[in-house]
């Protein structure tokens, strides 16, 4: 996996694998918006909607939020995520040490 690095998707798409280990997802950003978005991040390291820790909905996140979700949280299994709808997002993570 790429220890430590910003993890971008380009598309749409379930159970997009960000670190398979314990980790703290620092931001999220958030590229455009798109209409009936939902960004879910599970503490899990290969299922999006596994342990549900971070739920986003709506047409306009990039507007709401400025481009930049402020998150810091610790995930002992992993990252993953499933983005409905929406496209250009990153994820900012790195290693814990659990």
């Amino acid at each position: 996996m790429n220890e430590g690095k910003p993890m971008y998707f380009a598309a749409a798409g379930a159970n997009n694998v960000i670190a398979t280990g314990a980790a703290i997802l620092e931001k999220i950003i958030i590229g455009k918006d798109v209409a009936s978005s939902v960004i879910e991040v599970s503490d899990s390291p290969d299922d999006g909607d596994a342990d549900v820790v971070i739920y986003l909905e709506g047409s306009t996140l990039m507007t709401s939020c400025g481009g930049e979700v402020i998150v810091n949280a610790t995930f002992q299994k992993g990252i993953c995520a499933d983005l409905t709808n929406q496209t250009n997002v990153t994820f900012v993570w790195r290693p814990s040490a659990s």
